[in-house]
């Protein structure tokens, strides 16, 4: 079936992922959310038929490698599977990112039909009082079943673990329960201040020393057990020599490279990545027919993001390649991105952060870089 897919793959611009965050609402409560708007009430809603236009209006105008299903929690989307329909009838793949807890043996066996590139789920410890610590109470249980219950139903998992300052030193437990839930692609992610989590910071930011202690702890698993383990958010190499931890896999902000992951809200805006608050360009919904989808994508907010870098790393072999780390916790936390890299690396480099992070509040009231 057509949706109205104009022109042939030669002739769209090329565009690696975008991520669909279809609903506000989430079952959880994690400290650790990035969305913006995880602080405000929102119910599961109606199906949007919009999401179904703005998925025709990107396959229409670009190549796309795959699409990202969130939220939210996507499982509460009552229009998910419309959009995993129309998703599999365009012939582009995809991937969702819950948190497991609405998942059961009958919804499990209605996703594998769809044969998605993989389901993230989130533990970040072993036990309840570890995980629940960082999302609400009652919540383990109900992951645990609907990881198992995803398992069973052949979909393939990649298992994530948040590090923080709460659970650094239970990162290897967190790695041995996913390998004996049978999952062995794990997304190891390092805390990053943006969007809610924000609010966050003083309580959840790692150490240096936290996150080289979570490394230690995973590199068995990746180096012995076969365990493939990405280290998801950017580790400035400044910070934490990540040569020490081969064969972890190390990334990067990809904002304005060819690896870029969109992100598009449920309002329909286009932002650089899901931790970003602010829209690119105008800020209108992309369902809009009156709305250049090739030239918003090519917007200067997304093809001059990286000629801006903290004035902290002029001059770094790594300035331009690694640009500060997290651009989104630099700018939710210290206001701007021009002066200070990732508060992950500030809270080591200026006193002024790391007197107001131990007093446990959430933005420095002035900067003093230590040089």
């Amino acid at each position: 079936m057509s949706h109205g897919v104009a022109g042939s793959v030669a002739e769209r611009p090329r565009v690696y992922a975008v991520a669909l965050e279809l609903t506000r609402y989430c079952n959880q409560g994690c400290d650790y959310c990035y969305n913006a708007w995880r602080a405000e009430p929102h119910a599961a809603g109606p199906a949007d038929d919009r999401w179904l236009q703005r998925i025709d209006r990107l396959v229409s105008a670009f190549e796309i490698d795959h699409f990202t299903l969130t939220g939210g929690e996507p499982f509460a989307y009552r229009g998910l599977f419309d959009c995993m329909d129309r998703l599999r009838e365009h012939g582009v793949p995809m991937q969702l990112i819950s948190n497991g807890g609405l998942v059961d043996d009958a919804l499990a066996e209605r996703v594998a039909v769809y044969a998605p590139r993989f389901i993230q789920v989130t533990l970040n410890g072993p036990d309840a009082d570890t995980h629940e610590a960082m999302v609400g109470a009652g919540h383990f249980e109900r992951t645990l079943k609907g990881v198992r219950a995803l398992v069973r139903a052949g979909v393939r998992l990649v298992g994530c673990v948040v590090v923080s300052r709460r659970n650094a030193a239970r990162v290897g437990e967190a790695l041995a329960l996913w390998q004996s839930l049978g999952v062995r692609d794990i997304a190891l992610s390092r805390f990053s201040p943006a969007g809610y989590a924000a609010n966050h910071v003083a309580q959840l930011l790692p150490s240096q020393a936290d996150v080289t202690l979570a490394f230690e702890q995973a590199l068995p698993f990746a180096r012995d057990a076969g365990m493939r383990i990405s280290v998801t958010m950017p580790i400035p190499p400044c910070a934490v020599e990540v040569e020490r931890f081969a064969p972890l896999h190390f990334g990067g902000c990809a904002i304005g490279t060819t690896m870029q992951e969109f992100a598009l809200g449920p309002d329909g805006r286009l932002r650089n990545c899901t931790l970003h608050g602010s829209a690119v360009g105008a800020g209108r919904d992309i369902a809009d027919p009156d709305l250049d989808l090739r030239e918003l994508f090519r917007h200067r907010d997304v093809t001059e993001y990286r000629k801006v870098t903290p004035s902290f790393c002029r001059g770094c072999q790594h300035e331009h390649s690694c640009g500060g780390g997290c651009g989104a916790a630099m700018q939710w936390v210290l206001g701007r991105r021009d002066q200070l890299p990732d508060p992950f690396v500030a809270q080591h480099i200026d006193t002024g952060l790391a007197r107001q992070l131990a007093r446990g509040a959430r933005k420095p009231t002035r900067l003093e870089v230590i040089s």
